[in-house]
């Protein structure tokens, strides 16, 4: 009788397994500096190179090993110093803190979520940033907020001082230039997002190290919301998973395999946080263009959005 059934059983157990890799594969986390070995995209996908989202463990040198180098992976994650951790302190006591990407010319892009509470700005923000020859979060900067737009639920933040690892200011350093010209990011691409995310989207993730980890997920499905200046729905991004139950981090900068932009963790014109699309965040740029706020060069601006 045990024998006949040991078919059955032996399905049954292989079911179970095959649904639980199936769910480790949904959102992953991976840590990245310059000298770990990569992989290529299949094996990135694999559910055994990654550690389950509930537990945020990182890659372990075991998994390392059995990685290949790919300098074309690590070109892809260099976003990863791109990313600040920003804290923004208003005079009621409050402070919001979250993710700001870094773009040209010292100017950073953010949640409008994190620049506003009660109506009131933030006195103070400051940033920290992922060196790429050290871990550890350093400070960087000091930030002041240029722009906002709370219906598409963005921000632009400026540089208003320089500061040392402590977060004391201090003069521009060949530290800060040397980042700020290596690692700004260009968010203006031809390639419509929805292209773009077929391989799965990465964003950054605080660790309780205080270093940077790097995550990956999916989109559930797109988002639109009525305009009611252009009299029609408009698409302003996608909605993602939320596994962890815990409260959303706004202002993380979203990627693909390939480390093309994608957009920003916001909430646009509904409560429902959302993926904000890389279109909404070009049409913000531009209008901002022409306002003289912000003039980032090869926009794609000229003449309407791209």
């Amino acid at each position: 009788m045990g024998q006949k059934n040991f078919p059955f059983i032996h399905c049954a157990v292989c079911l179970v397994f095959a649904s639980y890799m199936g769910l480790r594969a949904s959102e992953d986390t991976l840590e990245l500096n310059e000298e770990t070995p990569q992989t290529n995209t299949q094996a990135l996908n694999s559910p055994s190179t990654y550690a389950m989202h509930d537990s945020i463990s990182l890659l372990t040198p075991t998994d390392l090993a059995h990685l290949d180098t790919s300098s074309h992976f690590s070109q892809a994650f260099r976003w990863i110093y791109s990313t600040v951790f920003i804290t923004a302190y208003f005079g009621d006591g409050t402070l919001k803190e979250g993710f700001a990407l870094l773009l040209k010319d010292g100017f950073y892009l953010t949640s409008s979520e994190l620049t506003f509470t009660e109506g009131l700005y933030p006195q103070k923000i400051l940033a920290r940033m992922q060196d790429d020859s050290a871990k550890p979060l350093i400070c960087i900067a000091q930030l002041q907020l240029k722009a906002l737009d709370s219906t598409k639920g963005l921000a632009l933040l400026k540089t208003s001082a320089f500061t040392d690892d402590y977060c004391n200011t201090r003069p521009e350093s060949y530290y800060h230039k040397r980042i700020y010209e290596k690692y700004a990011q260009a968010i203006f691409s031809p390639t419509p997002t929805k292209k773009l995310i077929l391989g799965g989207l990465y964003y950054p993730v605080l660790q309780d190290s205080d270093t940077f980890g790097i995550r990956r997920t999916i989109p559930i499905k797109e988002e639109s919301h009525y305009d009611g200046t252009l009299a029609k729905k408009v698409s302003y991004g996608y909605s993602l998973p939320n596994t962890s139950g815990q409260a959303p981090i706004f202002g993380k900068p979203y990627f693909n395999k390939d480390g093309e932009f994608l957009g920003i963790f916001s909430i646009a014109s509904s409560s429902v946080p959302i993926l904000i699309k890389k279109e909404i965040i070009q049409e913000f740029i531009c209008n901002l263009k022409k306002k003289n706020i912000f003039a980032p060069k090869n926009s794609g601006c000229q003449g309407g959005t791209s």
